[in-house]
């Protein structure tokens, strides 16, 4: 894993992986705010940096950087003048917005997310983002310890000669859209326990 101090655009890490043949073709990202303390507690803890350094191995680099600022909704009742409903729009720093265009997104509301990404052979970048879960430092590390896992595993399964290749992205993708599923599930799971709970009282 690398901490970016300063400036932690993506043609920065474009210039420290390319040509290194002794990296695969896979690199993570975290992304988190302002408004995700445990995930920064986590990436300034030399404990927990060192197990999913350990994890992750020598191979394939995971980057973080200083957190993104905070966006926030703001609420207005339309063009001056014109009665209509109160609308919620979200705004989002100025600070953020190359970072979060470089990956493909549009604002930071779904942060934090680990994003896997490479550049392919026509020089695009391909991604995948997966939330990173949990509201304390615990919950948190597990979650990236999770994703960390299943992208060793799967970069670990590739022969040698082919880890310089689109596949070992592509392999990942596959791994990380069904652990991202998994989490959907699980989510959806808990919100229908939650309805039948409440309405189980009225029975």
């Amino acid at each position: 894993m690398f901490a970016l101090q300063q400036e932690y655009g993506l043609s920065i890490i474009k210039e420290l992986v390319e040509g290194d043949e002794n990296l695969s073709r896979i690199y993570g990202f975290i992304l988190y705010t302002e408004a995700e303390p445990y995930v920064a507690k986590v990436l300034r803890d030399e404990d927990f940096w060192k197990a999913l350094n350990n994890i992750s191995g020598s191979n394939w680099p995971i980057f973080a950087a200083k957190p993104l600022k905070t966006g926030h909704l703001k609420t207005s009742s339309g063009r001056p003048g014109h009665t209509g409903f109160m609308v919620q729009t979200w705004e989002e720093p100025n600070a953020n917005k190359s970072i979060l265009m470089d990956f493909g997104l549009n604002d930071s509301q779904e942060l934090p997310l680990f994003v896997a990404f490479m550049w392919d052979d026509n020089d695009n970048l391909n991604e995948i983002t997966i939330k990173i879960e949990g509201r304390d430092t615990d919950s948190i590390y597990h979650s990236l310890e999770e994703i960390v896992k299943v992208v060793a595993r799967v970069e670990a399964a590739i022969l040698p000669e082919y880890k310089g290749t689109e596949n070992v992205f592509r392999n990942v993708k596959t791994e990380l859209e069904a652990l991202r599923f998994k989490h959907t599930m699980i989510n959806r799971g808990k919100i229908i326990k939650k309805f039948v709970d409440i309405f189980s009282v009225f029975v």
